[in-house]
């Protein structure tokens, strides 16, 4: 028994001393990666700014996110790996709207859309 016990520790000792799984904290931007700047139904005018905003409640993943909204204009990482920040630049209002995605998750966490 006081061996299984051992074992048990031990192996409880190894798992929980492992990495986590590598997070991607890479996101294309429109100026690293143009040619990967494709139309989409936000681009295209296909959107109102309430569809935008009601699409973002539902917490979709970040490959949604981009494919709906298209690359972000830049991208910001905490230091702490949580969270990372999509920023787009919308000219009509000269403002930067922001997407948060959660690291952890892949899904967005919060977003600030006007």
């Amino acid at each position: 028994m006081r061996k299984l016990n051992i074992i048990l520790f031990a192996y409880l000792f190894w798992v929980s001393c492992s990495t986590a799984p590598p997070m991607d904290v890479n996101t294309p931007t429109k100026s690293t990666h143009p040619e990967q700047n494709s139309p989409t139904p936000f681009s295209r005018g296909l959107m109102t700014e309430y569809d935008v905003w009601d699409f973002l409640t539902e917490k979709p993943t970040e490959q949604a996110v981009l494919s709906t909204l298209g690359l972000p204009d830049s991208v910001w990482v905490d230091d702490n790996l949580e969270f990372k920040m999509l920023y787009y630049y919308i000219p009509e209002i000269r403002d930067y709207n922001s997407v948060e995605i959660n690291l952890k998750s892949g899904t967005a966490a919060g977003f600030e859309w006007d």
